[in-house]
């Protein structure tokens, strides 16, 4: 059996190297994938406002009212224009990675995070602030029906109309606008079993036309990402309710996200302790994003960052709205394309 050393294998008689990483097991599909657009002006707006984190945007709103008659004798009534805005937060993480001098002396192998790890980590991370987001957002108390115009729950498995049943009942004739849905891989697995997911195809350079790995269901392009919500079930037998599983899949606009790193004074560094254990070494990594889905304000700003579980608050969330208390217009569902389908498979 092979020696141990604070937790690290170690050959003591040959000082064998380690010559591999464990692969991640995250895809992080949906933090990599058109669903979210690179922008470069947040930062700057928040050494515009006070605070450095929290960020107001006003939305001109669209022109209105009824004409008047025009015979030469009815008054031509002036209509303003409505303004609404959208409330933004930036969210920071931040971790760090040690080692002792003696378990590098004992393996001969340098166990520090590498650059690579390190973002993969933190894509990993920001995918877990999206879909912790997305909890909060379907949770809105302040508008219901958002959530209930924008769910499509069905008790049994996708099926070839479900996609667009979806995406009927929340944006009408806006349903075009959807151009990816996210779903776990029970999901996915499915659909391949009913041919409904159609893998595009490439022709390669002596003519033969080969299928690439990836699918479109319903026109949509497919992304398929185990972090996608799960839920298990128990029966019900008075409200009809067989005991099973639950998957959520999202489906959005390509650039429904706004993302931008708006940076820290310190990004990474290393903190050295000679003392601790004959010498420790932690490498430190901070990171600061902000993270704006369309037309939805995170409104809350008595945190300076929230964390994953103040992003899955519906109190915390809101459409963006004109402001007014007695007579307050929010932002039409139909601009926002983002659907939620729940279902067995």
């Amino acid at each position: 059996m092979a020696d141990k050393f604070r937790g690290k294998v170690f050959n003591s008689n040959v000082f064998e190297k380690y010559m591999k990483t464990l692969p991640s097991t995250k895809e992080n599909g949906l933090i990599n994938s058109a669903v979210f657009k690179n922008v470069s002006k947040y930062r700057a707006k928040m050494s515009e406002q006070a605070g450095g984190y929290f960020i107001t945007e006003p939305i001109k709103g669209r022109i209105g009212g009824e004409p008047v008659n025009y015979d030469g004798a009815t008054d031509i009534t002036s209509n303003e224009r409505d303004t609404f805005y959208q409330t933004k937060i930036a969210i920071g993480r931040a971790n760090a990675w040690g080692e002792d001098d003696f378990v590098t002396e004992l393996t001969g192998e340098n166990f520090m995070a590498e650059a690579s790890e390190i973002k993969e980590y933190w894509d990993g991370e920001k995918q877990k602030i999206v879909l912790s987001m997305l909890k909060g957002i379907f949770g809105m108390t302040n508008n219901e029906d958002f959530a209930e115009k924008h769910t499509y729950e069905i008790e049994g498995n996708l099926d070839a109309d479900s996609c667009n049943k979806a995406s009927q009942k929340a944006l009408g004739d806006k349903k075009a606008n959807l151009g990816v849905i996210i779903m776990h891989s029970a999901v996915s697995t499915n659909l391949e079993g009913l041919n409904l997911i159609n893998f595009l195809k490439y022709t390669d350079k002596e003519g033969i036309e080969r299928e690439l790995t990836i699918g479109q269901y319903n026109g949509k392009l497919v992304i398929v990402d185990d972090d996608m919500p799960v839920e298990e079930v128990e029966a019900n037998e008075d409200e009809g309710i067989e005991a099973g599983t639950k998957y959520t899949s999202y489906m959005f606009a390509n650039g429904f996200f706004e993302i931008e790193d708006v940076g820290v004074k310190v990004p990474s560094e290393i903190a050295r302790n000679a003392t601790q254990r004959g010498g420790h070494t932690d490498l430190i990594s901070r990171v600061r994003y902000v993270i704006v889905p369309q037309y939805i304000s995170y409104k809350t700003k008595t945190a300076k960052s929230p964390t994953n579980a103040d992003l899955e608050k519906g109190s915390n969330w809101e459409v963006a709205n004109n402001g007014e208390s007695t007579n307050k217009k929010y932002v039409d569902g139909k601009l926002i394309p983002v659907v939620r389908i729940i279902s067995r498979g």
